[in-house]
């Protein structure tokens, strides 16, 4: 049997609690707990892939501080990855 989908109901506009939810879950047939699941699981996926990247707005004439300037003076170390590095930056930066 196929019930509407309350989730499409723009109208729907109640407080349950999540223990209330809990409870109606469970009492979902496996085929339903598994659609609901996987529902929200492509839910989650799409928000998450529609995060945007947030960065800093750094002036053109800032002048690097002493700690920048310690740090890119140097030679990188040989068996450094520089584009995991990078990656682990930007990760870090969009966080």
């Amino acid at each position: 049997m196929h019930y509407p989908n309350p989730l499409n109901d723009k109208r729907m506009n109640a407080t349950v609690s999540l223990e209330s939810i809990w409870n109606l879950i469970q009492s979902l047939s496996p085929d339903n707990q598994k659609w609901l699941a996987d529902k929200v699981y492509e839910e989650i996926g799409q928000k998450k892939a529609h995060k945007e990247l947030v960065f800093p707005h750094i002036p053109a004439n800032r002048e690097l501080s002493p700690e920048v300037k310690n740090m890119v003076e140097d030679r990188l170390p040989v068996d450094i990855d520089i584009e995991r590095e990078t990656e682990k930056m930007w990760e870090e930066w969009a966080k």
